[in-house]
Formats: C-alpha cells, sequence, structure tokens
C-alpha cells in the first residue's frame, strides 16, 4: 500500500526528528531552499534503490558513503587497486607509472612519505574534517606558513635568499612610512577627515613599526645580526630591504599567500598521510568497492544505466545495471569512455580542459630545520621551480621528505624543461638557492605530473569551471538516470572539500527523486 506525502513526511519526522522532515519538505518542494541547507545530506530511504559509482575518488567514496547509510544498494567501480584518486600518499615501494610507460619506484625510508596529491585541510572545510571525525582519523597540525622560510629572487639581495620575516614586515614598513608622508602632507584630505588623520598616523606608526618621525629605518620584526643575550649582548636588527629591491623581485603572491581563505591558519593534516581518509572510507565501505574495474561503457534507458568495465586483473568484461549513477570520473577520462549522454554533456565534457600539476620530492637529513631553523610552512623563488614546502610531520627527527616544486606545468617555465632529469636539476636548484650546499644532500627523487598519471590525465579543471560558463551549468544537472560530481562540479576546485560537496548535491538530487516517484506511486 503506498505513502501519501504528508503520511511519508511523517514518517521521515519519527525515523530522523524535525530537521529531516524540515529538508525532506524541501527536497520534494514544498518548502524554498537555502544555499547553506542544500549542502546537507537529505535523509531519505534508498528503499533498495540501486546506484553504480563511477570513480572511488573523494567524491565517489562520499556518494556511496551518505547513499549507504539511507538504505540504498552502492556499487564503487575504481580502476585502480587503491581508491582516493587525487588522494595519494607515497612511501617506500609505490610505483609511480606514467602514460608513457615511464616508471619510477620510491625509495623512501620506512615511515617516510609525501602527499603527491592534496596535502593540507583547511580549517573552513568543514565536511572533510567532519568525516575525519566521523571516521575516527587522526588529525594535526599543518604547518602552512613560517616567517623563517625564505624568499629568493635574482634582483633581491644580490640573488641570496632572505627570510620571509625580512620580505613581509620590510614591505610593510616602506609602504607605510609612505602612506604615512601622504597623510601628513594632507595628500589623501579629500578621503579621511582631519579627526581620522591622527588615528591614521598613530596606526601606519604602530604597524610599520615606524620612528616618531614616521620614518621606517628597520625594525625587530625581520629579524636580527645580532641576537639578544645575556651580559652586554645586545640585538642589532638586520638593515631593511631596499623597496626598489622588493618591488623588482616581485614576491608578492608567496608573500601573501597565507592571506588565501583556504591557507589561512589554522592547517590540518592526517597523522601519517592524506590517504588514511580515503582508506577510512574504504574500511567503512568494505565490499561496495569494486577494485580494478576499468569502466569502459555507460549505457542509459528510461528504466535504469547500464555499465561496462574491464577487470584490469583477469583482463575480463564485466557488467553491472543499476538504477541510477554518480559518474565522479576525472572529465578527461569521462572523455575517452564510451557513453550515450545527451549531445550537451558530450559537448560540456569534450569543452573540459584540465592542468596538470605536479610535484618533486626528495629525502634528506633535516637540514631545513638543523641548519636553517625552518619547521614547515613554503618558502618561494622567482625559478622555474618556485615552491620549496617543508615537511610539518617528523620534526626534530633525523631525516624527513622536502617537496621542491609544486604547481602547474602546462604554460609554465618549469613544464618547457625538456626532460625529468631536467626537472629533477630545476628542483635540486631551488633547494640549493635557498638553502646553500644543501643540494647534494638531497636524494631518492619522486617526480609525479598529474597530466600523465593514468585514470587522472590532469590535476584540476581548468577553462571552464565556473559559473558562468554553460558547459558547467549543464554538468549540474542530471543526464537522464546519471548524476555528475567531483570537484570540477563545485566552486571549490582542486580541493577535497569541493569533492564532498559535490557528492552530497548529487546524492540529494537522487534523494529527491527517489521520493518523488514515491510520492507518485502514493
Amino acid at each position: 500500500m503506498g505513502l501519501s506525502r504528508r503520511q511519508f513526511i511523517t514518517r521521515v519526522g519519527a525515523a530522523g526528528g524535525y530537521s529531516a522532515a524540515f529538508t525532506m519538505m524541501q527536497s520534494l518542494g514544498l518548502m524554498p531552499i537555502a544555499d547553506s541547507v542544500a549542502q546537507t545530506p537529505v535523509k531519505v530511504d534508498g528503499q533498495g534503490t540501486k546506484v553504480v559509482i563511477l570513480g572511488g575518488g573523494i567524491a565517489g567514496l562520499v556518494s556511496a558513503y551518505e547513499l549507504r547509510k539511507l538504505g540504498y544498494d552502492c556499487t564503487v567501480l575504481e580502476a585502480r587497486s587503491r581508491v582516493g584518486g587525487r588522494n595519494w600518499t607515497i612511501r617506500k615501494g609505490t610505483e609511480v607509472e606514467f602514460t608513457d610507460g615511464t616508471k619510477q619506484s620510491c625509495q623512501f625510508d620506512d615511515g617516510h612519505y609525501f602527499n603527491a596529491g592534496p596535502a593540507r585541510l583547511p580549517s573552513i572545510h568543514k565536511n572533510m574534517l567532519g568525516y575525519c571525525r566521523e571516521l575516527h582519523v587522526p588529525l594535526e597540525v599543518e604547518v602552512n606558513t613560517s616567517r623563517s622560510a625564505r624568499m629568493q629572487a635574482d634582483k633581491l639581495n644580490g640573488g641570496i635568499a632572505v627570510e620571509q620575516r625580512e620580505v613581509v614586515n620590510d614591505t610593510r614598513g616602506h609602504v607605510s612610512e609612505l602612506l604615512a608622508k601622504c597623510v601628513s602632507k594632507g595628500q589623501l584630505d579629500e578621503d579621511i577627515t582631519a579627526g581620522d588623520r591622527e588615528q591614521m598616523l598613530a596606526f601606519l606608526r604602530k604597524y610599520g613599526d615606524l620612528t616618531p618621525e614616521y620614518k621606517f629605518k628597520g625594525t625587530e620584526r625581520s629579524g636580527y645580526k645580532v641576537f639578544p643575550g645575556a651580559g652586554n649582548v645586545t640585538s642589532i636588527e638586520r638593515e631593511p630591504l631596499s623597496m626598489d629591491e622588493l618591488l623588482s623581485a616581485d614576491l608578492w603572491e608567496g608573500m601573501l599567500a597565507e592571506d588565501i581563505i583556504d591557507w589561512q591558519a589554522t592547517m590540518f593534516q592526517p597523522v601519517g598521510g592524506m590517504d588514511q581518509i580515503p582508506k577510512a572510507f574504504a574500511a567503512s565501505l568494505g565490499a561496495i568497492i569494486r577494485h580494478d574495474a576499468d569502466v569502459q561503457e555507460i549505457e542509459q534507458g528510461e528504466k535504469g544505466v547500464r555499465v561496462t568495465y574491464r577487470n584490469t586483473r583477469t583482463g575480463k568484461t564485466e557488467t553491472i545495471n543499476a538504477d541510477y549513477s554518480i559518474c565522479a570520473m576525472p572529465l578527461t577520462v569521462l572523455a575517452k569512455t564510451k557513453n550515450n549522454f545527451s549531445n550537451d554533456v558530450k559537448t560540456a565534457i569534450a569543452a573540459s580542459s584540465y592542468d596538470s600539476a605536479y610535484k618533486v620530492a626528495w629525502e634528506g637529513p633535516r637540514f631545513w630545520e638543523q641548519e636553517f631553523n625552518v619547521y614547515g610552512g613554503l618558502s618561494y623563488l622567482k625559478q622555474d621551480v618556485g615552491i620549496v614546502w617543508y615537511p610539518s610531520w617528523g620534526m626534530f627527527s633525523p631525516r624527513g621528505v622536502l617537496v621542491s616544486g609544486y604547481g602547474v606545468e602546462n604554460g609554465t617555465p618549469f613544464g618547457s624543461l625538456p626532460s625529468m632529469q631536467a626537472k629533477l636539476d630545476a628542483s635540486r636548484r631551488a633547494v640549493e638557492l635557498l638553502h646553500p650546499g644543501c643540494g647534494a644532500k638531497l636524494g631518492n627523487p619522486v617526480y609525479v605530473s598529474w597530466g600523465h598519471i593514468p585514470y587522472n590525465l590532469g590535476s584540476w579543471i581548468s577553462g571552464f569551471g565556473r559559473k558562468e560558463h554553460t558547459e558547467y551549468e549543464t554538468l549540474l544537472k542530471p543526464d537522464g538516470r546519471v548524476y555528475f560530481a567531483g570537484d570540477h562540479t563545485s566552486h571549490l576546485v582542486g580541493w577535497q572539500e569541493g569533492a564532498a560537496l559535490s557528492a552530497i548535491r548529487a546524492t540529494n538530487m537522487i534523494g529527491s527523486r527517489v521520493s518523488q516517484r514515491s510520492s507518485d506511486a502514493a
């Protein structure tokens, strides 16, 4: 016997409380959905509805995890023997194979690792932090900024690297002095009142650490030539870097990096590597995940979806039928997969392009800590390799893993280097420029280029991926019985939070459809 809408909502409320009934009413169109609520999982009984999820990255895992809670019959097809997608932690023995057949085998010490994909969890990414809490994934602080980290440009300080604190605080001092002069001379009278002038000058003196005459002559914030000590040992501040050099160095992107909303402290990372997150999902989902399942064809009709895949271990072709599908495959891979999607969706997929991000990791003694007092954070350079990233784990231990090189390859000087060896040489040189005499201490390099990693063929979407593009809007809607998820269907491109939110959105849409079907049958 069917249920009326009223009876259905009443039972949802009885099972899940007021909030569940409230959300269900929104899903049925009986109440408007606020943006904040639209990203909350909808409590809709799956009633045995079958959903096949294509891709075992974060979007696919979250989709299965949320649907399984609600009684859906889920299967995740993952082409690799591991889950996580771009969430990939490399350790001793990990094989890195590119699409051209190039292979590397990680030779790190036992217990050492580096996150080839995502490596930090912002505190504002509440869904991912929530899943870590729910799945009992222990977290630790990821040190994303260190004033002791270095900055280097050929046009600054004769090419000799300086501490970040010098660039940040000397720039602040010079700008404060310049603005104080303008205020004092009345050149900003049209913009500030006479009453505000004194307050502005007082602020600038404090902000830039200016003299009573509003001059910047250096600041202890930028560090010391001689540190304060005992007895008669008094501190001597560093001479400030000139504003001309700071402007020519053009290190602003690195100087302001910590102000990016997703990079602001506090940042977190899973203890033992970022892949602890997909591993925890996999442990929870169990047999729901089918590994080594390389999707070959997606075919849908009025009553369901049929997916054909090749078992890469046995070579056999297998099929699975479901009521709906959530496609969480990278669009670069989906573009090469046979399907009967609508022309609009095929056009949107074909219009997509992905960046190829890279990372280069090295193992060595922790000279950055022992000799240069750098504990976590990132150094920035104006070179082919523009970032050196220090580990936030294993501090004070004898050896560690350093990332020298992280960025996008396509259209960049690093990407134009002619060989892997040339790229490793550029990576080593960046460390040498920041930490003279230490480049030779590095060993066991691992180079990951996401544009050449099978089943990814890119790191994150470029091109469209934004609301104003028609292709983006197309993939936000289901194509028949297929729903699309992944960070490319979010405004958090490249972040696990974007993938998680897209998965919740897709499961909500399926839930609304299932509930509507139940209502119509009532």
